[in-house]
């Protein structure tokens, strides 16, 4: 969700500057300067491309912040959510295959092997132990013993190489393989959580509390990343803008408290003034009469407290 703040709507500066003059000079001891209210509009704009297929706000709604707005289409980031947790799971099972090194019926098996390579070389010392006498005494040939010495040999290697091969398959792998293992699944791990932000990135919440002044899409409709949805005037978003001369200036300072009166205000309204322009401009033309075009003016914004009745717009007198 992307969030942009403008100076003013369009609108709005029009009708601020249509009706909009300042007045008042260093010589009076109450100055009064006409001003206007002007709105820091919060516009919510689509992170993404995509078609909007649920929205729940229209012009007048109020929200809070977190509320939902819009939902654009998800259906391909929920297909690469399932398919990232996928190869997580399966990059998880082989780095712990590699840790606690082959599975049970492997081992089983190779257990089976060495009793059968033990029960091998028993036979053979036992055939061993008949014939060597045998020959000695001469009732048997000398190539009858060294068929049981080989036979004996053989059964005793193949004892040592079964012991060998089950010691080594209880081991876990390699430091190298485990640690290739780990990383794969990590990158899995951060490869899933950037598609569940996608698949986040596609229902947008209100970011601030207020009004929804305009929606520019709905529905049904297709919309392109960091196009505006909808303007949010936020509960604190309006301000009073207004021009002083230099010689106004020095009876003006941020967090000052000034008076705004209004047509429809049953009284004034106190504003407390947010901003004061350290470099002077010339008046706008718009702003001021043929005569004081010349004069160089500081432009000095007020915050207007939330429920003062005031709208954007709407010319007000400002004095202090």
């Amino acid at each position: 969700m992307r969030i942009m703040t403008p100076f003013f709507k369009p609108a709005t500066l029009a009708a601020g500057f249509l009706l909009l003059s300042i007045t008042g000079c260093s010589q009076q001891d109450d100055p009064v300067h006409l001003g206007y209210v002007e709105a820091d509009w919060t516009y919510v704009s689509a992170p993404a491309a995509g078609r909007i297929i649920d929205q729940t706000v229209s012009e007048g709604s109020r929200v809070a912040p977190g509320d939902f707005l819009f939902q654009l289409d998800s259906t391909a980031e929920e297909a690469a959510v399932s398919e990232a947790g996928a190869r997580l799971n399966q990059a998880k099972a082989q780095a712990d295959d590699l840790s606690t090194g082959a599975r049970p019926p492997e081992i089983k098996r190779l257990e089976a092997q060495l009793a059968a390579a033990r029960a091998r070389l028993e036979k053979a010392t036992s055939e061993r132990d008949r014939i060597l006498p045998l020959v000695e005494q001469g009732f048997a040939p000398k190539s009858q013993r060294d068929t049981v010495e080989a036979e004996f040999d053989a059964a005793t290697a193949a004892v040592h190489a079964a012991e060998q091969d089950l010691k080594v398959a209880a081991l876990p792998a390699r430091d190298a393989s485990r640690m290739a293992a780990d990383a794969a699944a990590k990158s899995a791990e951060a490869a899933k959580s950037a598609a569940e932000y996608r698949l986040n990135e596609r229902r947008t919440i209100a970011p601030v509390g207020g009004r929804v002044e305009e929606v520019f899409f709905r529905k049904g409709e297709f919309v392109t990343p960091g196009a505006p949805i909808l303007a949010i005037l936020p509960d604190d978003g309006l301000k009073v803008r207004f021009y002083v001369p230099e010689t106004d200036l020095s009876g003006l300072s941020v967090g000052q408290s000034v008076s705004v009166a209004a047509d429809g205000l049953a009284s004034p309204v106190k504003a407390n003034i947010s901003f004061i322009a350290h470099e002077a401009e010339f008046a706008p033309p718009v702003i001021y009469a043929r005569h004081s075009r010349e004069k160089l003016v500081f432009m000095v914004e007020a915050k207007v407290p939330v429920g003062a009745g005031l709208h954007p717009g709407l010319p007000v007198e400002v004095n202090w």
